[in-house]
């Protein structure tokens, strides 16, 4: 019975000795690991980026609380479909006692024209406290910019190409008008803090944020339209969301529960297209890994075929031949993947460090180019191209070590 050791030594002696086609493998599994990897590192990325823009950037939080068909029918009956200052008072003080959510954030959407006395634009918007964007955003997006200032009640944020295009400047005066939920028309005063890209050309001509006592003073409404909850952790949306129901209810307080992902469209047609880019790169990856090792295995065990009926003929099991094939294949493999992981943390490197920037589809504003390597997924990768260089080996194997002793024998 042939020990461990000893068959990783055969089959490392007969991967050296057909030197150029295991260069020849192991180059295209190199390049194939890399390419592999450094794609699912900028996908990485790109989740991570549009993960926060989505729960920071867009304000969504990890969950919004809402009245029962707001998102279908609110624009009909928006009174209807918000909670009055009670339900509020309410919702907060049992939303508050649940266990892991950190922010409760009520908040008021809005639209209709900003005008700067001369001119108009239509706008949309939304209200919310000051302090909660302080509390949103944390530390790490502290400086972020499009902050409202707990100290202006009166002041606005603009998108910067909606103040461009009005013309104003920070501290410039504004009135939005707007309907209340009764439909009447209202109008309030605001003071420009900082016109701030919003990240998406289809809302930077036209966004407002204000804040929340801004909002329903021109909505004439002390209640809210959503609540938003920021969670200590965000990895168990849907357990939070069920409590929250749950809670809500017993409170008498019929809601329907979103998370971000469900309520941020962009970033659900983003992952799904880099998923399908994802899938697509990594099918031709192992088609070719696959290929390239079927192919130098196959002729290895043609080259073979008298040297494999000798050792049949000296007592050899078949198993026994088929599993140092299958080792042999499975060595190249690994040796190329670990080679992949060194040559792909330094090219990470390099890329985050080179300050490359580009401007995506729809963003107002130029990105940094990263790619962000994950242990788990470099491992994940070299552990599946290590199982296909299993079955790619077997295959030939499994064909040559059935032949007739006495025709491998003859094989020329």
């Amino acid at each position: 019975m042939m020990d461990i050791v000893t068959r990783f030594k055969l089959a490392a002696r007969n991967a050296v000795r057909n030197r150029r086609r295991s260069m020849a493998t192991l180059a295209s599994v190199v390049i194939g690991f890399v390419a592999l990897s450094l794609f699912e590192g900028y996908f990485v990325s790109v989740y991570s980026a549009l993960e926060d823009e989505a729960i920071i950037g867009e304000r969504l939080g990890h969950l919004t609380v809402s009245k029962p068909g707001l998102y279908e029918k609110g624009a009909q009956d928006p009174r209807a479909y918000a909670f009055t200052e009670a339900e509020l008072a309410r919702a907060t003080a049992r939303l508050r006692g649940i266990a892991g959510v950190k922010l409760v954030s009520p908040r008021i959407s809005m639209s209709g024209l900003v005008s700067n006395g001369d001119t108009s634009r239509i706008y949309i918007g939304e209200g919310m406290r000051p302090q909660d964007m302080i509390a949103l955003r944390g530390e790490r997006y502290a400086n972020y910019p499009g902050r409202l200032d707990p100290g202006q009640p009166q002041g606005a944020v603009f998108g910067r190409k909606l103040a461009e295009s009005l013309g104003l400047k920070q501290g410039s005066d504004a009135t939005l008008l707007g309907s209340t939920l009764d439909g009447m028309v209202n109008a309030v005063g605001v003071q420009l803090l900082e016109a701030s890209p919003t990240g998406s050309l289809g809302t930077d001509d036209k966004f407002v944020l204000t804040s929340l006592d801004t909002a329903r003073r021109l909505m004439a409404y002390e209640g809210a339209e959503r609540i938003v909850l920021l969670l200590e952790k965000g990895t168990d949306l849907a357990a939070t969301g069920a409590a929250v129901k749950a809670a809500l209810a017993a409170d008498g307080l019929a809601v329907e529960v979103h998370d971000w992902r469900t309520l941020s469209v962009y970033y659900g047609q983003v992952k799904s297209l880099f998923d399908l880019m994802y899938l697509f790169i990594s099918v031709v990856v192992a088609i070719v890994v696959l290929a390239s090792v079927f192919n130098t295995m196959g002729m290895t065990i043609t080259e073979r075929t008298r040297e494999i009926g000798t050792m049949r003929a000296l007592g050899m099991q078949i198993r026994t031949l088929d599993g140092l094939f299958v080792l042999e294949g499975m060595l190249i493999v690994t040796i190329g993947c670990c080679a992949g992981i060194v040559l792909t943390l330094g090219a990470g490197w390099l890329i985050n460090s080179a300050g490359i920037t580009y401007l995506p589809p729809d963003a107002a504003t130029e990105v940094p180019l990263s790619v962000e390597l994950v242990g788990a997924n470099l491992f994940g990768s070299l552990f599946t191209l290590v199982v296909l260089a299993a079955l790619a080996s077997y295959l030939p194997a499994r064909r040559a070590s059935r032949r007739n002793i006495v025709g491998a024998l003859s094989h020329v």
